[in-house]
């Protein structure tokens, strides 16, 4: 958690979930080139869980970070170590890009596809959308990121719960053991922590 008195801005995220980042963007657009809709219905299943296990990984992240920083705003004035953004020059529609297009995914192009090409409903659980809305408010709010050098600098949405001092130990000790495991997705498991 701590590096030199300092408390990390990334707690091990960035090793695990670099293989998928933008993979639902890539995975689709792939998709979306074949031509031959025969072919595209043969490959629909296979693409679907592809973007199933990206999406997942993806906003399990996006909630990994929401718990990292519900936790670690609770220590005053602490420098952060590692924020990368620190001192960039982005613009809203920059660091809000993946978001965008992930909400705009789930709430349009996977329901439409799974539709056209399976001949049924999709169903998405909801607390993904509420996770992607929530962290794009917290992207926001935060510029990216780009001015936060210490911990209370941090700005949280109105909209998380704020955790009790024994549930912050368990998203410290939740988010540990998914880093050492390297599977971030079991943090789906405490939503709840903070919606």
């Amino acid at each position: 958690m701590k590096a030199n008195d300092k408390i990390l801005f990334d707690p091990g995220f960035a090793p695990i979930v670099l293989d998928s980042i933008g993979q639902v963007g890539y995975t689709y657009y792939v998709f979306s080139a074949v031509r031959d809709i025969k072919l595209k219905k043969i490959n629909f299943p296979h693409t679907l869980r592809k973007l199933e296990k990206y999406l997942k990984e993806n906003i399990a992240f996006y909630l990994g970070c929401l718990l990292w920083a519900s936790y670690i705003s609770t220590f005053e004035n602490k420098k952060l170590a590692g924020n990368k953004l620190l001192g960039e020059e982005a613009k809203e529609e920059e660091y809000t890009n993946e978001i965008n297009f992930l909400i705009d995914f789930l709430d349009k192009n996977i329901k439409r596809d799974v539709k056209y090409y399976q001949g049924k409903d999709y169903a998405i659980p909801e607390e993904y959308i509420n996770i992607l809305k929530t962290y794009k408010e917290f992207l926001i709010i935060n510029k990216g990121f780009t001015d936060c050098s210490n911990t209370s600098q941090i700005k949280l949405p109105s909209t998380l719960k704020k955790p009790s001092k024994e549930n912050l130990e368990k998203i410290n000790a939740v988010i540990q053991d998914s880093i050492n495991k390297k599977d971030i997705t079991e943090l789906l498991n405490y939503y709840d922590l903070i919606f």
